[in-house]
């Protein structure tokens, strides 16, 4: 709580933007921001995955985001996403992180390309691939 308030004061005071504070405020956000679709994260059988899931997310402001999470921890990953981040994901680029996790345990051995590869007008990239 007390780093919401610093964060806002340095708004109140123009130290910092309203994208800045948003930002802020959303990586230090509480478990009521994270995203927990919990029942597809529960549909994935792990056992016999290899390899990792690699989302690259390079924007045009600079806001570079490298995640590579084995695929044996994927289900965690999606609960521990902002759920701003999912929504923005799913809206912006049509990217449904929790239905492409249902499916990944069926075709990760199967994959040598890219699942997601997105270049939106505005400059954003968007990857989404398996290295095995």
């Amino acid at each position: 709580m007390e780093e919401r308030t610093r964060i806002l004061s340095m708004l109140k005071n123009g130290k910092i933007s309203e994208k800045e504070a948003e930002r802020l405020l959303d990586a230090i956000g509480d478990n009521a921001n994270k995203f927990s679709e919990t029942k597809a994260a529960s549909k994935i059988d792990v056992k016999n995955l290899v390899g990792k899931l690699c989302i690259e997310v390079n924007s045009a402001d600079g806001d570079d985001v490298m995640v590579k999470i084995p695929l044996k921890l994927a289900p965690l990953g999606l609960k521990m996403m902002p759920k701003q981040t999912y929504e923005q994901m799913k809206k912006d680029h049509g990217i449904d992180l929790a239905e492409l996790l249902t499916h990944i345990d069926e075709i990760a051995g199967e994959l040598d390309e890219d699942i997601v590869n997105v270049n939106s007008a505005n400059g954003d990239k968007v990857r989404i691939y398996v290295k095995k």
